[in-house]
């Protein structure tokens, strides 16, 4: 027996430390039926952790099971825990929520819990804008336009974020005090910086000049883009000159990125490994379509 435990084993001493856990736990529940309930939890935690990891748990969980009895006083549906706590709240429990499933027939709802993520994201890009500014003023006006396109089925909750976080993306990079509404200059220099978010940044210039009588358009650049992901792309490479450990992973993205860098040909680390590739002392030659292209070695 370890030291200090006299006659009881180490399972043995935290099963018993558990269950004095769950009596105490239970004696502050009102609701007999969610006694009995944080109980056969309590038990099949420690069959499903074991009894050490039960017991250190039990008392964590205690405070899901006192908020059920003090909100409902009886098991909830998925959707009332879900308004209640949260999709993040509910990721902290993890295990009451498996043992709710499993148990007690609580039917996750994957959908509903996707929407709840999207609208905490959604939430806090609106509340990126600083305090009472016209950005601020700006980005709630459209947000209740991209929410009058979820109420008409016109547009998803993912689909709105992202273009609520593309507008908030160009209000704060045009004026982080937020003084400022976006003009073409502003729009030009940020579509040069992320090339990639001008469709989702369409939508708000569009509202923009509808609504403040801009005549916004977001155009790339594609000299510019080109340029900056050259840019981008060589330092990259410089970077991965410099790692001590270039095993077969690393040659794989040094001739995706240098593919891309000397040739201006996107290819996939898969697409790679179906591609003819000889190395040599002078460098990589790669035959793609009956082409062959050489690259450096470092």
């Amino acid at each position: 027996m370890p030291a200090g435990r006299g006659d009881v084993c180490e399972p043995c001493y935290w099963t018993r430390t558990c269950r004095k856990r769950i009596t105490i736990g239970q004696a502050g529940i009102s609701t007999k039926a969610l006694r009995e309930v944080f109980g056969e939890f309590g038990e099949w935690l420690i069959c499903t952790t074991g009894p050490h990891k039960a017991a250190l748990k039990i008392n964590h969980f205690f405070s899901l099971f006192l908020e059920i009895d003090q909100a409902w006083s009886r098991i909830p549906s998925y959707s009332e825990l879900l308004h209640h706590f949260g999709a993040e709240g509910l990721r902290r429990v993890r295990l009451p929520m498996r043992w709710l499933h499993e148990e007690q027939g609580v039917e996750p709802d994957h959908q509903a819990k996707r929407i709840d993520s999207e609208k905490r994201r959604i939430q806090a890009c609106l509340s990126s804008m600083p305090s009472a500014s016209l950005s601020d003023q700006v980005l709630q006006a459209y947000w209740l336009q991209l929410e009058t396109r979820i109420e008409a089925g016109k547009t998803s909750h993912t689909s709105a974020r992202l273009a609520l976080r593309a507008a908030a993306a160009l209000l704060l990079a045009t004026d982080r005090e937020g003084q400022r509404l976006p003009q073409q200059g502003d729009v030009d220099n940020y579509l040069y910086a992320v090339p990639g978010q001008a469709a989702s940044v369409t939508g708000f210039t569009n509202f923009l000049n509808r609504q403040h009588a801009t005549t916004l358009a977001p155009k790339v650049d594609e000299k510019r883009a080109r340029k900056r992901r050259k840019e981008k792309l060589a330092r990259t490479m410089m970077q991965m000159a410099k790692c001590a450990d270039q095993g077969e992973d690393w040659r794989e993205r040094w001739i995706v990125t240098a593919m891309e860098y000397f040739h201006d040909k996107k290819v996939s680390k898969t697409a790679l490994r179906q591609q003819a590739i000889e190395r040599s002392r002078d460098g990589v030659r790669v035959t793609m379509g009956g082409v062959n292209y050489w690259l450096p070695n470092v």
